[in-house]
């Protein structure tokens, strides 16, 4: 089965042509236009790789990718920032691990199929368990 990847983005023309580049590497696409509509399909589809814009209307894609990881089953899905914003300010805005990279708006084909790749690449982890429930009253 091929792998997903969500595209979270406003411009629909980036989008479009992101799309295209990541079916011709083989992928299964979604896309959605906002943060808001974004988290949703996320949590509903729960894709290998999610790709977000910073600017967007209403929840900004570090608000959207805050969200996400209040759930455990979006909170182990990598994230490709692929912005124009000032990569420096989003990653003062994002606590940064090994599941989430930055990429600016422009880059070469080369730099974002080997970002892509190497991110969808990653293991794939479990949720982590719930919270125990509380120890009851004696």
């Amino acid at each position: 089965m091929a792998k997903s990847v969500l595209i979270i983005d406003d411009d629909e023309d980036l989008s479009v042509m992101l799309t295209d580049f990541l079916r011709s590497m083989g992928f299964t696409v979604s896309t959605e236009p906002d943060g808001v509509s974004g988290i949703k399909k996320a949590r509903e589809l729960l894709p290998d790789l999610i790709t977000m814009d910073f600017n967007m209307p209403g929840v900004n894609g570090v608000e959207a990718y805050n969200e996400l990881r209040k759930y455990p089953e979006t909170a182990v899905i990598p994230v490709v920032f692929f912005s124009s914003t000032m990569l420096g300010i989003m990653r003062r805005m994002v606590i940064e691990n090994s599941r989430i990279r930055f990429l600016k708006k422009g880059c070469t084909p080369k730099e974002l199929a080997q970002c892509i790749t190497e991110m969808i690449s990653l293991p794939k982890l479990a949720p982590p368990p719930p919270p125990p429930p509380p120890a009851a009253n004696r």
